[in-house]
């Protein structure tokens, strides 16, 4: 299921922890190291010099990225240096290469829960690429994944999301567990019923799931149900009129789970990646 991988890399060794995790939990996978060039940087258009510090910088990046692959047994590592805006290049390299995920390091934040800073490329990645998004805050040795947890508010933009997990779980033949934080006003009814959809369409493919019905603070009850879990999936990309923002929710969760957060985006078409039993 997760054939192809992408990791952008900025080659100051803050993304070693989210290369070695990848590497451990998809050693079957195809790996991209990219670095991108911000050529939107103030200035950079007009001193040569300042262009090929970049440039030098960006060919160290991926260098590191790919000797850390290989340290892990990753071997035909695939590397390019791009150019432009950030996200932008992330987002058309990893769609260009038909990737499964993209794996992306976000500030730790665990001191207080106040705190959140995923930084100006991840949210951008996040707010327009269809591309499931792997977020990883710090060192995670829960490797291999056999618990996975989908946080779900029932809304229409968790549905690719749920989705994405049975098929992960079902992929990767893992427990599943399905979370959903009742909110004030919401009735014991629908939570159940949203509880129910997920178990009904695991069911297809013999997925057993544990449902979870808690209420109190979102953020909260999902941390605290990442500690029993090796890996949590969540919906994401809620509109305002044209354009897409990533929550708080989202970014407390990111920057604050002791274990990695796959992030799905909302689109209309769903998702159509064909499924592989690994």
């Amino acid at each position: 299921m997760i054939k192809k991988i992408v990791i952008p890399t900025d080659g100051y060794g803050l993304e070693d922890h989210v290369i070695r995790y990848v590497a451990r939990a998809f050693p079957f996978a195809d790996f991209h190291v990219i670095s991108v060039i911000n050529t939107y940087e103030r200035g950079v258009q007009l001193t040569t010099l300042l262009y090929k510090e970049m440039k030098e910088s960006a060919e160290k990046a991926i260098s590191r990225g790919k000797r850390l692959l290989e340290s892990e047994g990753i071997h035909d590592v695939k590397t390019r240096i791009l150019e432009g805006l950030p996200s932008r290049k992330i987002i058309e390299y990893a769609k260009s290469v038909d990737a499964d995920l993209i794996a992306l390091r976000v500030y730790s934040r665990k001191a207080t829960a106040s705190a959140q800073r995923m930084g100006s490329t991840v949210k951008n990645v996040l707010k327009r690429c269809s591309i499931p998004v792997l977020t990883l805050a710090s060192e995670c040795e829960r490797i291999p994944i056999n618990k996975v947890m989908l946080a779900t508010d029932g809304m229409r933009k968790s549905e690719r999301a749920k989705n994405f997990a049975i098929l992960f779980s079902s992929s990767f033949k893992t427990d599943l567990e399905v979370l959903h934080v009742m909110q004030d006003k919401e009735s014991v009814e629908h939570a159940r019923r949203v509880l129910k959809n997920a178990e009904w369409k695991a069911s297809f493919l013999d997925i057993d799931v544990k449902k979870t019905l808690e209420t109190g603070d979102v953020v909260k009850k999902v941390l605290e149900h990442a500690k029993d879990n090796d890996l949590i999936i969540m919906g994401t990309g809620r509109k305002f009129f044209i354009w897409h923002y990533i929550g708080h929710v989202t970014q407390a969760v990111c920057t604050h789970s002791p274990v990695p957060v796959i992030l799905v985006r909302c689109i209309k078409k769903g998702w159509k990646k064909r499924i592989s039993r690994r």
